[in-house]
């Protein structure tokens, strides 16, 4: 039995010759690999040295169309509202149809939209550090308000509100002619 239990193992384990040939391949395929990868850093690197200060609009819809494709669940349908595409059950996909829609988009109105993007996590998610706060930031470097904004929100639900209590108290106060 000794003898039948080397044999199996012999047959099991490669030769020397096998092993190398083996490692020699795949060193050849990590190598072509690390060579690919290199090379789409270069190419990447060189695009991003020749993109001019404003973006055209195909890098833009580039973008875009990332960022769309990108979108978290719960994200798509907010957008989609804002911008009027409404996905009937027979058709594509918001997310498709929204695509589909900013081709159409210039320069300012895809450039607006990457914000849009880019914001709605911070516009509805209050940031307890204000120094972290991405939305507020934007505000400051497009000079808005944000105080005077919120003053005016607030009157704005005052006056939602006292109209309420007021059509409450209105058919109350009605008297019935008998």
């Amino acid at each position: 039995m000794p003898i039948q239990l080397a044999a199996l193992t012999t047959r099991n384990t490669p030769s020397p010759q096998q092993v190398e040939r083996e490692r020699a391949d795949e060193r050849k395929r990590i190598e072509k690999e690390k060579l690919a990868i290199t090379t789409r850093h270069h190419i990447l690197a060189t695009i991003l040295q020749r993109v001019s200060a404003p973006l055209k609009k195909a890098d833009l819809l580039t973008v875009a169309h990332y960022l769309i494709g990108h979108l978290s669940y719960s994200q798509v349908p907010a957008l989609a509202k804002r911008h009027k595409v409404e996905a009937k059950k027979d058709s594509a996909s918001a997310q498709e149809l929204l695509a589909k829609q900013v081709t159409a988009y210039d320069e300012s109105a895809l450039s607006k939209l990457l914000l849009e993007i880019s914001l709605p996590d911070s516009a509805y998610q209050r940031s307890t550090a204000s120094r972290d706060d991405v939305l507020m930031h934007a505000g400051k470097r497009y000079r808005v308000d944000a105080e005077r904004l919120q003053k005016a929100v607030a009157k704005e639900f005052a006056e939602k509100r006292e109209k309420k209590t007021k059509a409450k108290a209105k058919p109350k106060a009605r008297k019935t002619s008998a």
